[in-house]
Order: C-alpha cells, then structure tokens, then sequence
C-alpha cells in the first residue's frame, strides 16, 4: 500500500498519520465533460465547460488522518472543515442512478452541533469503501481513546495507593502494549 501523501498547507499533529486522501472525481462532471466535447466542436465554447469541470475537482480536497476529517472546497472563495473523530457521529453514502452507475457519490458527516451538523464530501469515487475506511478509522480512534482513558484512570488510581505497585506495572505494560498497536 503506497503512502498517503498530505495536502499543502496541512500540518499534522503528533502521533496523527495520514489514512486516506480524495478529490471530488471526474466521473461526476460526466456532463460537463460531454457538454463541453460537444460545443467545443460546434461553439468554440466547449473550452467554458471543460474549465468548470477541471476547477471542480482540483479544487476540492478530502484527507483523513487517525485524529481528523479535513474538507475543503473553492479555488476563489473557499471553505474548509476539519472535524475531530471523536465529534463524528455518522457517515452516510448517498448514490443516485448515475452515480451508481460510475461508482461515485456523497458522503455525509454527521457531528452534533457542529457548524451545520452535517459535513458533506461531494462526488467521492468508490463511496462505499471510502465510507468503510471512515468507519474503521473513527473505531480504531475510539478504541485507542478507550486505552488511554484506562491508563490514566490507572495512573489516578496507582497515584492515590490504591493499586499495588506489582499490579501497577502490570496493567501499565499491558495498556502500553494495547496502544502500540496504533502507533
């Protein structure tokens, strides 16, 4: 599996590694694409449409990292959302005919009272396996949250005398060890 390249302008945070990186897809600008072949010949104007398209898909940009979902549309005026795992509540894939048809689609984000609760990725290639990496991404994020919630529990616990030391260090290496999987 080849690496996950990160956008310009996206810095990371420590410990946060790239999972998956899109673009809107060029199947979904399927009629611009035809409109514009077919006034290029007639019009000259074919060359407008074509440029539509191309803007649309360079200019949107999708990345998810272990810790963030980052989105971001616009070549003028642009808009950008970075969502937190731990805020995400729901991923859905919407397909209509054509777009099942190319294997293309929109994801919807759901987190509670964010922004406008919802957080689209518009005209992904292959929906349903980016959905599916989202997925196991946010479980993954969960399940090492979870880890580092017991260790710290344990440290309070181990701090207040209330573990003995053998017990302590035993639990320690086994919680270090359940996080280095995630590493």
């Amino acid at each position: 599996m080849s690496a996950v390249k990160v956008p310009a302008g996206f810095s990371l945070l420590e410990g946060e590694r790239p999972v998956w990186r899109g673009r809107r897809s060029w199947k979904s600008q399927w009629f611009l694409i035809l409109l514009g072949a077919l006034t290029l010949v007639f019009f000259g104007l074919g060359l407008l449409f074509l440029l539509v398209a191309y803007l649309r898909v360079i200019s949107t940009e999708y990345f998810v990292t272990n810790r963030r979902v980052y989105v971001k549309y616009g070549v003028i005026g642009r808009t950008v959302f970075e969502l937190k795992n731990e805020w995400i509540t729901s991923v859905v894939v919407t397909q209509g005919l054509i777009q099942r048809l190319l294997n293309y689609g929109n994801i919807i984000i759901s987190t509670p009272g964010y922004y406008t609760g919802t957080t689209v990725m518009k005209d992904v290639s292959d929906p349903m396996h980016v959905r599916t990496v989202l997925e196991e991404t946010l479980r993954k994020a969960k399940e090492e949250r979870e880890i580092r919630e017991r260790l710290r529990w344990l440290e309070e616990e181990y701090a207040l005398g209330r573990i003995p030391s053998e017990r302590y260090l035993e639990l320690k290496r086994k919680y270090e060890e359940e996080l280095k999987r995630f590493m």
